[in-house]
């Protein structure tokens, strides 16, 4: 069926996130299981009617001076965006759609649907150059709509999103800064990483995920403890990040470290204002000092104090407005820059590991079929960086780290992840 819609655009503006993440190529992915079996063909029909509804989604990267741009791909209707199988051994082909890269060049969408007796498993792919994990939060939750929808009404069209903002504009709007710009101060100072997670070169042969999950009572104590010492579950998983860093790295005493957070922007935001599908996160780095003995506790209140100073005085907002200049470059200006602080970043060797809590996900309908487990997948990334994702569905609490090797050996990912499980079950 051809879906031709004159009231999308051909071209769409690419903001300043998207510039800055798109060279990355990074990608995320989240995984959705079900108990009962999807139906194929209305699954098939409903991503591709999501290219419209989020039209971002149906566009190629076109990399240009002085500015890039998304460019709609003219034959959406022939490309593939889906694949259905019903493999012999699940794990096994679910893992190679993650490492597979999309079914066509500049693509930013697919999506695997992997069919067995016991139920069927959704694996969504995105392009981190269009979207963050809130962004492909939003899609699952789009993507279930329309299909839901269209059980219900096969001729059903939705309608494109093209008033949805997809920058920084609403974030700003709600601090009450009209010209971000005139904020921008490029003698900031910069507070240079003194550690990293173990990493041995950069050669990134091949990608592996490692994965923890704390269920049920695991979970609710820590909900429980986080309540208890009014703070938040975030706080509660940067401590355990922190003290686990702390022994694998054996810091040094009296030295202060960082960990990034991320921070998504849309938190700000005042009221519901209409935003799209896109990249709206920044991240911000507490720092606390490695002390002798500490309880988990004492940590924690170290740990959140700078966590919440630093949120409560906006400070993801100089990142933010960083940002926003940067794409006042031209394109070739602004690519240079990246790959000096890229180069910087590898010769110094050090880099904040980073914390990245999507938080927990609502319950997922496809029509009568509720998801029994979902959970987020975060990039690969090239040492010295590091990223650890969370998310939390039906009670299920789930630590992820996707990396390579051998940049990143799998002895040191498991001991870091057997570390966080150890503090947490400990609360």
């Amino acid at each position: 069926m051809k879906h031709i819609q004159s009231d999308i655009p051909l071209t769409l503006p690419v903001t300043a996130q998207d510039r800055l993440l798109y060279h990355m190529k990074a990608i995320i992915h989240v995984l959705v299981s079900f108990d009962q079996h999807l139906d194929a063909g209305i699954l098939q029909r409903a991503v591709r009617l999501s290219l419209d509804a989020e039209p971002v989604l149906g566009c190629r990267f076109v990399e240009e001076d002085p500015q890039p741009h998304w460019q709609r791909f003219e034959a959406l209707d022939e490309m593939q965006w889906l694949a259905c199988s019903i493999p012999d051994h699940k794990d096994e082909a679910i893992e190679r759609f993650i490492k597979d890269s999309f079914f066509h060049e500049e693509q930013q969408l697919n999506v695997g649907l992997f069919q067995t007796e016991g139920g069927d498993t959704l694996c969504v792919k995105i392009s981190h150059g269009c979207s963050d994990a809130s962004g492909l939060n939003d899609y699952l939750k789009l993507l279930a709509g329309i299909y839901t929808r269209l059980l219900e009404n096969p001729n059903y069209y939705p309608p494109p999103h093209t008033s949805g903002c997809r920058d920084q504009q609403n974030y700003f709007t709600a601090l009450g800064i009209s010209d971000p710009l005139a904020r921008f101060d490029p003698q900031t100072p910069v507070t240079p990483p003194k550690w990293a997670f173990p990493h041995h070169g950069r050669e990134t042969n091949q990608m592996h995920i490692a994965r923890r999950r704390l269920k049920n009572e695991a979970l609710d104590r820590i909900i429980s403890f986080a309540n208890d010492h009014n703070v938040t579950v975030t706080a509660v998983l940067l401590t355990a990040m922190f003290r686990s860093l702390f022994e694998m790295l054996e810091s040094p005493r009296g030295e202060e470290f960082g960990i990034g957070v991320t921070m998504d922007l849309r938190h700000r935001f005042s009221g519901n204002p209409d935003q799209a599908i896109c990249n709206l996160s920044l991240g911000i780095s507490p720092c606390i000092t490695c002390l002798e003995e500490e309880s988990f506790g004492e940590t924690l209140q170290r740990a959140s104090g700078a966590l919440e100073e630093l949120k409560q005085n906006n400070a993801e907002l100089v990142d933010a407005i960083a940002v926003e200049a940067s794409a006042k470059l031209d394109y070739s200006a602004f690519l240079a820059q990246i790959q000096a602080v890229l180069q910087w970043a590898a010769d110094n060797g050090k880099a904040n590991p980073l914390l990245s809590n999507i938080g927990v996900i609502n319950p997922i309908n496809f029509s009568h079929c509720q998801a029994t487990d979902v959970y987020l997948l975060t990039p690969a990334v090239i040492p010295p960086s590091f990223v650890m994702a969370v998310s939390t569905y039906n009670r299920t609490l789930t630590l992820e780290v996707s990396y390579y090797e051998p940049a990143h050996r799998r002895e040191d990912i498991e001991a870091f992840l057997d570390l966080m499980v150890r503090e947490l079950r400990s609360l």
